[in-house]
């Protein structure tokens, strides 16, 4: 089956920086459309293959990646949820900030239960067509910004 590139920044745990290509299938296992990047990265497998701007191949632990900046295609789906304003402190020391949507029950709308009910990677958009996923495993703090 043919995998669809999507270009990708993707930020390591250590510090270092990513630039290249993820591969995605025309094919959402769990909804119609294609998969997304937020589908792949929750998918069991430790590893993903990468192909580095500059054609290198490699595999990265998805573990690892503390977070990874894209663009957001059309098809993909609409998040339904409370928008809130958060700074994310990472283990490397790097910082984000930005809108994410808390998709929790009725009744658990908080920052907290979104963070201990969501098994991986959560959007974060900074603006300016900056979106990323953010792996919660490597946060060391975050802060709702009210």
């Amino acid at each position: 089956m043919e995998k669809r590139p999507t270009e990708v920044t993707i930020y390591l745990a250590d510090g270092t920086e990513r630039e290249g290509t993820l591969f995605l299938s025309p094919f959402s296992s769990t909804r119609s459309g294609s998969q997304t990047l937020a589908e792949m990265l929750h998918e069991p497998e430790p590893f993903v293959p990468f192909i580095r701007n500059d054609k290198s191949f490699q595999l990265l632990n998805k573990k690892q990646i503390s977070h990874l900046r894209y663009r957001p295609v059309d098809d993909a789906p609409e998040k339904i949820g409370n928008p809130i304003e958060v700074t994310i402190t990472f283990i490397n020391g790097k910082t984000l900030s930005g809108t994410t949507i808390l998709e929790t029950p009725e009744g658990k709308g908080r920052l907290i239960d979104f963070l201990n009910n969501n098994p991986g990677y959560f959007s974060l958009n900074c603006g300016d067509d900056e979106h990323y996923l953010v792996n919660p495993r490597v946060i060391v703090e975050i802060a709702d910004q009210k």
